[in-house]
């Protein structure tokens, strides 16, 4: 593999891929997230920047005794800015908000725009479509209350990370084709986008570092484990059954991923069809490299908050 050195060195020394993830996903899913909040608890809270505010917001779920939670990071100072509505990765198994502070602090003090991240349902007690539910109450409550919280509800962008990377293409058809609700584009990092998983890059990378062959085996098996009617066209990304009319996509693959391939087979889908997509390969780069502090990280850093500046001149 062509992984970046520095790169290699810190996933070597990261506690973060000491966790089985590959055995545990076959085994005990529901003990990764003990994992990782173990280790989470070891690292120890970030300090908030002086200059935003992060708070939880409950929405309620129609017919459902628990609630949605919404982690928002905003600007102290904020009026009409565009608003980015996130989804975390984690397999659609694991992960939540709190584990991408690091990275949303400075996105939103050095972009100047609101995060709003979701709080979506896991499988395998929630399987597909609990999580496109969630996201669907989470555009909608940001299309209603975006004033709210100093946001433009003409303004929102979704943002997604692996499986939310998946999770917010899901919602860009959903929403194109019973929603109407404005959304102005998308940035989808390394997302799973087929259970087929028989492209070449998922058998060159089938044991590559934070993502192989048999995580991604395992991750589809609990997210698609129930039978369901219900958006049934919507769950995987490349059998979607339309690919017309879609906002622009910002593509980030990373080179040595073995889910790179059948995003670029979802990206030629969508410009089959006419539309827009922006693929940035960050060569050397591995699935989730932004979670680790290296030059790859740094520089990926700088071009992401550049583009999510932009929005402000939409």
């Amino acid at each position: 593999m062509n992984i970046d050195k520095q790169l290699l060195k810190v996933l070597q020394a990261s506690a973060w891929t000491k966790i089985p993830y590959e055995s545990l996903l076959e085994t005990n899913p529901q003990q990764i997230r003990i994992e990782e909040n173990n280790l989470m608890k070891e690292e120890g809270v970030l300090e908030v920047p002086d200059t935003i505010e992060v708070f939880n917001k409950e929405i309620e779920r129609v017919g459902k005794s628990e609630s949605l939670s919404l982690r928002i990071y905003k600007p102290k100072v904020a009026d009409n800015l565009p608003v980015v509505l996130f989804f975390h990765g984690g397999a659609f198994i694991f992960g939540s908000p709190d584990q991408y502070d690091f990275q949303m602090y400075p996105l939103v003090e050095e972009a100047n725009v609101i995060a709003v991240s979701v709080d979506y349902r896991l499988a395998p007690e929630h399987p597909y479509p609990a999580a496109l539910e969630d996201a669907v109450l989470a555009l909608q409550w940001g299309s209603k209350e975006a004033q709210s919280i100093g946001g433009n509800s003409d303004n929102i962008t979704l943002m997604g990370s692996s499986a939310g990377g998946a999770i917010a293409l899901s919602l860009l058809h959903l929403n194109r084709d019973l929603y109407h609700i404005p959304i102005r584009g998308a940035f989808v990092m390394y997302p799973p986008t087929s259970d087929k998983l028989n492209t070449l890059s998922m058998k060159t990378y089938a044991n590559a570092p934070m993502q192989t062959y048999k995580s991604a085996r395992y991750m589809w098996k609990h997210y698609l484990s129930r039978t369901s009617d219900k958006w049934t066209e919507y769950a995987v990304p490349n059998q979607m059954i339309d690919f017309w009319l879609l906002p622009k996509i910002t593509l980030i693959l990373a080179e040595c991923d073995p889910l790179i391939d059948e995003a670029k087979q979802y990206a030629d889908l969508v410009l089959a069809r006419g539309g827009e997509v922006d693929i940035w390969e960050i060569k050397g780069a591995v699935h989730t490299f932004d979670f680790f502090d290296c030059e790859l990280t740094t520089n990926f850093t700088r071009e992401k908050i550049a583009y999510f500046k932009k929005l402000h001149l939409m």
